[in-house]
This record gives C-alpha cells, sequence and structure tokens, in this order.
C-alpha cells in the first residue's frame, strides 16, 4: 500500500512542479503547449512501440478492447445530447464533448506502465486506438454538426476528418504497431534501442504536462456544471469497470486495465473543440483540470484496491 501511495505522489509531484514553474513565471504561460507537442510527437509514439514490441502474440481481444474505446465515447456522446435536448447549444456542446474522451496516454499509460505487465500497456493503447478515433475529430466533427455551431458547413467534412487522424502521430503509430503485431513482424533491435530513452521519458513528459496546462477558475456559476459533468463520467465509469471486470472474459491485466481506464480523466482537447462548437472554454478547461484530480484519486485508490504494488 506504501508503495502505492509514493509511486502515486511521485507522478503527483511532477503535475505539482510544472504548476509551480508556471505560477511563478520560471517557464512562459505557453509551455505547456510545446511540452504537449514534444508529448504527442516524439515521447508518446516511442512509449507506443516500445510497449507493442513487447508482446509476442495479438489476439481478436484487442480489436474488441479498440472497439470499446468508440463504444464508450458514443455512449457518453448520446447521454451529453440526452441530458441537454431542451437547453442551449453552447450547452450541448459542453457536454457532449466533455462527458465523452479519456486522457489515456498523457494519464493513464503511464499508471499502466508503472503498476502493470507490458499487456496492461498493449490493452491502454488498443482502448485509445478507438478513443483516439473519436477523440481527434470524431466527436466534434458530429458536435458541430448537432449543434449547428459549424458555421456554412454542409455535413460533415470528411477529408477533413481523415487528414487529422492520418496526421495525429499517436493513432498512427497504435495502428501500424497492431498490423505489425498482427502480422508477426518484429520491430527491429536497434530502432527499440535508439527510442528507449524517448520511451521511458514519456511518464515524466506527460505528467509534466499536465501541471503546465492545469487550469482551475473558482467561478461560481462553474462549480454546479463541472461536478455534475464529473458525477456523470464517474457513475458511467463505476458501472463499466464493474462489467469489464466481473463480466468480460479475458485475462485479469486486461480487465484490470480496463478498469483503470474507465476512471480517466476528460481528453486534453475537449475544451478547445467545447469552444470551436460555441460552449464555454474556460469551464470546460477548469472541469478537465479537476477530472485529473478526481482521476489521481481515484486511480491511487483503485491500484491499492486490486492489490497491484
Amino acid at each position: 500500500m506504501f508503495s502505492v501511495l509514493m509511486r502515486a505522489f511521485s507522478f503527483t509531484l511532477i503535475i505539482i512542479i510544472g504548476i509551480v514553474m508556471k505560477s511563478t513565471g520560471f517557464v512562459p504561460k505557453d509551455a505547456g503547449a510545446s511540452v504537449k507537442k514534444f508529448l504527442i510527437y516524439v515521447t508518446l509514439p516511442a512509449s507506443i512501440i516500445t510497449n507493442f514490441s513487447a508482446i509476442e502474440d495479438m489476439g481478436f481481444n484487442m480489436l474488441i478492447i479498440a472497439a470499446l474505446g468508440i463504444l464508450l465515447n458514443v455512449i457518453m456522446i448520446a447521454v451529453g445530447a440526452l441530458i441537454t435536448c431542451r437547453k442551449s447549444k453552447g450547452e450541448q456542446a459542453l457536454n457532449m464533448l466533455c462527458l465523452p474522451a479519456f486522457n489515456i496516454g498523457a494519464f493513464c499509460l503511464p499508471f499502466v506502465q508503472s503498476f502493470l505487465p507490458a499487456m496492461g500497456s498493449v490493452t491502454a493503447c488498443m482502448f485509445d486506438v478507438g478513443n483516439s478515433i473519436m477523440c481527434t475529430g470524431g466527436t466534434y466533427a458530429f458536435v458541430a454538426e448537432y449543434t449547428a455551431a459549424s458555421g456554412s458547413k454542409k455535413g460533415i467534412d470528411l477529408k477533413s476528418f481523415a487528414k487529422r487522424l492520418i496526421t495525429s502521430p499517436p493513432l498512427v503509430a497504435y495502428v501500424v504497431m497492431f498490423i505489425l503485431a498482427v502480422a508477426n513482424i518484429d520491430t527491429p533491435p536497434v530502432i527499440l534501442t535508439l527510442i528507449e530513452p524517448m520511451a521511458k521519458a514519456n511518464t515524466f513528459v506527460a505528467m509534466l504536462m499536465l501541471g503546465l496546462l492545469f487550469h482551475i477558475e473558482f467561478k461560481k456559476e462553474y462549480m454546479g456544471e463541472i461536478f455534475k459533468l464529473i458525477g456523470i463520467r464517474h457513475i458511467f465509469a463505476a458501472v463499466c469497470a464493474v462489467i469489464f471486470y466481473f463480466v468480460l472474459p479475458f485475462d485479469l491485466v486486461i480487465r484490470q486495465t480496463l478498469v483503470l481506464l474507465c476512471f480517466a480523466p476528460m481528453s486534453a482537447v475537449a475544451p478547445a473543440y467545447t469552444g470551436m462548437c460555441g460552449g464555454d472554454e474556460g469551464m470546460a478547461s477548469c472541469a478537465n483540470s479537476v477530472s485529473i484530480l478526481c482521476s489521481l484519486v481515484v486511480i491511487t485508490a483503485l491500484l491499492a484496491i486490486m492489490g497491484l504494488y
């Protein structure tokens, strides 16, 4: 138990360092954006390649897990639409973009890498394949059309959507490594040696980025809506976690990983997309940061409960 708390606190400490660095002016206010690019283009793809290379046999279960990543997003989009059907377009955008989408690569993956075997990391990566399809543009494309906030745009721009997907380095890395794994093609050892330092840096870079991007505004009008969003996400997460752990016929490591992924915080891009669809980007950013704090507590508790020391 002490080991879990100390390792989880080490992650929290890095986030705190990022918050302090930004708030004291030690780094520019926009430093988080630069670190985010470094994560997306360098350390996260390297980590994905390293994790996949450790798996000798890729079964059909992984495709099911990728489908779960899409399904959970679709369900929460529908929930967001249902509870805001009589509300303003801005409120619809906020709920439909902030209820779905999980921050796997920058938040959950470091925990999974630290506490679970390699199969856990691959499970997280495959779940994020489906999740990323929605996060990187699928959900936004639908919500923009649904809320009629896309101006003169007629229908969903499939070309733009496809471009957004194929220019996402983590998603490309997921897909390429999955294909290689299914085809039983090993990653050349020289490549693994070259990217090993970058892959090992992913946890630190991800946590530092979260700290640099951390943003909370204690506006009275924000609190009620934010806690409603967080509450709905966690109720849904709890239901899914119970089903995944006790019902799915997967190995224990896979089920444990899925339980942790259910409680991932909101996607880092959800606030930006909320603003683009006419929602309150400030509230979405605040909700995102609160969700990170909640996920830190819940995932740390789950690691202890499941005995993942």
